[in-house]
């Protein structure tokens, strides 16, 4: 009898906590559709998020720039997407917060060219037309590719475009050039591989991908913060011991061939972490953003540190918070 009670207070208990689980929404997440988010799709495919009790509902978007609005906008909690938006968000608001980087890498970016443009290296650009996405890392890499090169800004024509313009702007010769991340590079030279090439560029940058909340979310449901970071901490274990099923993950969930993503795969260091090299990043993009007039000059840059709550991953980490 005593058993018997003691099993119906625990059974009782975890149909408690599961009815009060579900009582509150799930955590909407905007998640950009690139290879910097398959920590995101592993949570999500080997059941992480469950297994933390994360309720959380993925939203899809192209680019981190537009999942970063959608949070803005009311229609997400949290969001992924590179340093840059953040720093240009920086300039009008200060309601959100970095949780934790999930990757990094420095050969995400690439320059994808026409092949009847004339450009054979990089240093061929001047005069080119070049489409970037804007207020994305991939603005900040074209400055950083022209300047390497020495050329001045003025001597090329700049288009903005969303990465998935890619191939119609390269098929069409609306431009000679795109600067675009994975996989809508290699996926433009594997489609149009007769009309466009990849040129190497010196690796000038190393971008991190990160998870980035709303002030309101982060204040008023903690707990649930924890166990999503927890989760995330989870996949990106799966991923080091479990490449294999993590490609075909990624495959399936950016419907890329597994050639693809084997070709790629090795550019990525899926791990988390919260360190000072982050705020040395921000700080250097935020003065290039002053400097080059992408913001009304004069503009005051903020202390990066304002912008990163690192409680959860302290918690589900302590080690992987490295800053000062």
């Amino acid at each position: 009898m005593l058993k018997f009670f003691r099993l119906t207070v625990v059974g009782l208990a975890g149909w408690l906590f599961s009815v009060s689980l579900h009582a509150e929404p799930p955590v909407r997440i905007a998640v950009s559709n690139t290879v910097l988010s398959l920590p995101v799709y592993v949570a999500d495919a080997e059941g992480f998020f469950q297994q933390n009790a994360a309720a959380v509902e993925l939203l899809p978007c192209v680019g981190g720039v537009r999942c970063m609005a959608m949070m803005h906008d009311g229609a997400a909690d949290l969001c992924t997407a590179t340093e840059l938006p953040v720093v240009f968000s920086s300039f009008k608001r200060r309601d959100f917060a970095i949780l934790t980087s999930f990757v990094s890498t420095s050969n995400d970016l690439k320059l994808v060219v026409r092949r009847d443009s004339g450009v054979k290296l990089a240093s061929d650009l001047k005069g080119k037309r070049i489409a970037y996405i804007k207020g994305a890392a991939s603005q900040y890499f074209t400055d950083l590719i022209l300047l390497y090169h020495g050329i001045n800004p003025q001597q090329v024509v700049l288009k903005e475009m969303n990465p998935d313009q890619t191939q119609d702007l390269l098929r069409s010769g609306q431009v000679d050039a795109v600067v675009v991340l994975e996989p809508y590079a290699s996926k433009a030279a594997q489609d149009l591989a007769d009309e466009v090439s990849i040129v190497k560029v010196p690796r000038l940058y190393t971008e991190t991908f990160n998870l980035i909340g709303t002030k309101a979310i982060l204040d008023g449901r903690p707990e649930a913060m924890e166990r999503i970071v927890k989760s995330l901490q989870n996949a990106s274990d799966f991923i080091s011991a479990n490449p294999e099923r993590a490609k075909k993950i990624l495959s399936v969930r950016l419907k890329i061939s597994p050639d693809l993503v084997g070709r790629i795969f090795d550019d990525y260091r899926y791990k988390l972490s919260l360190n000072q090299s982050l705020m040395r990043t921000m700080d250097g993009q935020a003065n290039w953003a002053v400097r080059e007039g992408h913001v009304p000059r004069g503009t005051t840059i903020p202390n990066y540190i304002q912008f990163v709550n690192p409680a959860f991953l302290r918690k589900v980490d302590p080690q992987a918070v490295t800053l000062r």
